[in-house]
């Protein structure tokens, strides 16, 4: 699928864990909420950037789930998980730029999956 055409799965605190184990290979999860400007953005572009090992993207409003945001200790937005093939690999830190988010993604999947926050 391309990556240009990549839907969002909006998911929420009573899905999330019951979704994510479910979805094959590379997941970006980013959590953020509306009345965040810099969540707007990345919600926007981010679908245009990711690399194409990444078969899904989902949302997380943490304005409606809040136990979430709690869980994985979210003190800035927007956040980004990664997990592959179900597993939680880590929080990627990297600029929305193709290049560097690629990379970034790239050097978390060589390493093994890390426990979920």
């Amino acid at each position: 699928m391309s990556s240009a055409t990549l839907p969002w799965l909006e998911l929420d605190e009573f899905r999330f864990h019951h979704i994510l184990p479910t979805l094959p290979g590379a997941t970006l999860v980013l959590f953020g909420q509306p009345h965040c400007g810099a969540c707007r953005v990345w919600h926007a572009r981010l679908p245009r950037l990711v690399p194409p090992r990444i078969r899904q993207l989902c949302y997380v409003d943490i304005a409606v789930s809040s136990a979430l945001a709690h869980e994985f200790e979210l003190f800035h937005l927007p956040a980004l998980a990664l997990y592959d093939n179900g597993a939680f690999h880590t929080m990627v830190n990297a600029p929305l730029e193709r290049a560097k988010l690629a990379e970034a993604i790239q050097i978390a999947l060589a390493s093994p999956p890390s426990e979920a926050p």
